[in-house]
């Protein structure tokens, strides 16, 4: 009778046993995919809110396909009477670099041709004499201007590429404000008058010339003016641009692009 308790107690004992691993089986089974199920609901809701931030270009490229423009008129003599020579500042886009020369996109007004001036590039801690490829043939309307250097620059590249814009598209650049390197801003396409683009973005003297770009880090135009209304007031003045359409017809008769 003993005997027969002893293999009844056995045999008991290693049901519950193996019920216990079953029981235990499942809840883990369920436990780690309630886990699961968790993390992916995680994973879901962290590549939503990715999706949902502002998708827009680091401002190291920006800066990287920005340049900086001085030019200067030097003191002459004219009929006895000494003329102190001018000095001013604008901002330019690299759009083409090649075996010899970077291209550097501008405004016309910033290369001030009929003065003859000395125009230079900052290169890092240095400069490089600039010279001028071509003006538009229509500049006092269409203010631009491509300027070349020898070379390349420090740490610079072109822009991706040269497309549209339209209205409420959130816009990005660098400039120069009041001669101050490098300057972020950003800001939407507002809309259009007759002829230019209004853009919605901080600008001030020193800004001439700066490109202006989408999302995506394309060129969607070039500032070259400043609104009256807030004309000294960062956080209200709207800068005009010249589209980019002009700027594709400008760069193509020239073999820029």
């Amino acid at each position: 009778m003993k005997l027969k308790e002893k293999n009844k107690n056995k045999k008991l004992n290693y049901i519950v046993l193996v019920i216990g691993i079953i029981v235990f089986s499942i809840i883990s089974v369920l436990y780690l995919k309630s886990n699961l199920v968790i993390r992916t609901e995680k994973v879901e809701i962290i590549n939503e809110i990715n999706q949902l931030q502002e998708v827009k270009p680091s401002y190291e490229y920006l800066k990287s396909i920005t340049v900086y423009i001085t030019g200067k008129i030097p003191t002459r003599e004219e009929e006895g009477t000494i003329i102190i020579g001018q000095q001013w500042s604008g901002t330019g886009t690299i759009i083409k670099i090649d075996n010899e020369y970077t291209y550097i996109l501008t405004n016309a007004h910033v290369v001030n041709e009929e003065e003859n001036p000395i125009l230079f590039v900052k290169d890092g801690l240095a400069q490089k004499e600039a010279e001028i490829v071509a003006i538009h043939d229509n500049s006092e309307i269409i203010d631009l201007a491509v300027i070349k250097v020898k070379g390349l620059l420090r740490g610079k590249r072109t822009v991706k590429g040269i497309t549209v814009a339209s209205p409420q598209d959130k816009l990005y650049l660098v400039g120069h404000h009041l001669g101050r390197p490098y300057i972020y801003g950003e800001g939407v396409f507002a809309g259009y008058d007759e002829i230019y683009d209004i853009i919605q973005i901080p600008t001030l003297f020193g800004n001439s010339g700066s490109g202006i770009c989408n999302k995506n880090g394309e060129l969607i135009g070039v500032i070259f003016a400043i609104n009256r209304i807030g004309y000294f007031d960062v956080d209200v003045a709207h800068g005009l641009a010249i589209s980019s359409l002009n700027v594709q017809i400008f760069l193509n008769k020239l073999g820029l692009l």
